[in-house]
């Protein structure tokens, strides 16, 4: 009795690979080097003012070259202000997620007033104080503050519009809406100038939050009291 070997010509199964960690590992690192070269800026901002320091100085606080440094930011008006949009994404959800004028209203306002608690947080607190002190005493930093709050202003204005679809088409609409991101925007900003103002005093993080919180509801109260009547001009489209 003969028997015939067999032979198994089947392909053997392909192992499981996993996605490359490389790009992963890659953020990371990249965001722990932002996190340096940020912390030795506030150290130097603290210690001499945001005039004096160079980023030439920067990178030699965080243990990098220059050129690292340029690689993250671009100036140090970049590093100074690099959580500024820290801040939007909550503006952007109760902008989008509110159906109606009443609904924006309110839920913008709660927006404002959580934008706080983000400057507020426990492990980020004594950086907010230098930022706070730092941007009431430098000019340069001022100066600086003020395009951003326009970008927010038309950030806001933008949301608004999409939101209002093609009612926005209609140029009174349209006027109404810049009218109203203007408003409100202003009452967010006397917000956090007092914010400002209470964390560069020191502050207990109770009587900060008390203080941005008492500003804004002066600012926003009264655009909430204004739109109150007619908020259908707000509606989403």
């Amino acid at each position: 009795m003969t028997s015939a070997a067999r032979t198994d010509t089947a392909p053997a199964p392909r192992a499981r690979t996993s996605p490359p960690a490389t790009t992963g590992l890659r953020e990371r690192k990249r965001e722990r080097t932002r996190r340096a070269i940020a912390q030795a800026a506030f150290r130097l901002f603290a210690e001499d003012g945001f005039d004096a320091v160079t980023l030439t100085r920067i990178a030699a606080a965080a243990e990098v070259a220059p050129a690292t440094v340029f690689t993250h930011y671009a100036s140090k008006e970049d590093i100074f202000f690099g959580r500024r949009d820290d801040f939007e994404p909550k503006v952007t959800a109760a902008v989008t997620g509110a159906a109606t004028g009443a609904q924006l209203l309110e839920r913008l306002g709660r927006a404002y007033a959580e934008a706080f608690e983000i400057a507020l947080e426990e492990d980020s607190m004594d950086q907010a104080r230098v930022f706070s002190r730092v941007l009431l005493d430098s000019a340069a930093l001022r100066r600086s503050y003020h395009p951003l709050a326009h970008h927010r202003r038309l950030l806001l204005e933008e949301l608004l519009v999409e939101r209002a679809g093609p009612r926005a088409a209609d140029p009174a609409v349209r006027a109404e809406l810049a009218a109203f991101a203007a408003l409100a925007n202003t009452a967010r900003e006397l917000g956090f100038e007092a914010l400002h103002e209470s964390l560069a005093a020191g502050d207990p993080t109770d009587r900060v939050r008390e203080a941005a919180g008492a500003a804004l509801a002066r600012g926003y109260g009264r655009v909430v009291r204004a739109y109150g009547g007619e908020a259908g001009v707000l509606d989403a489209g």
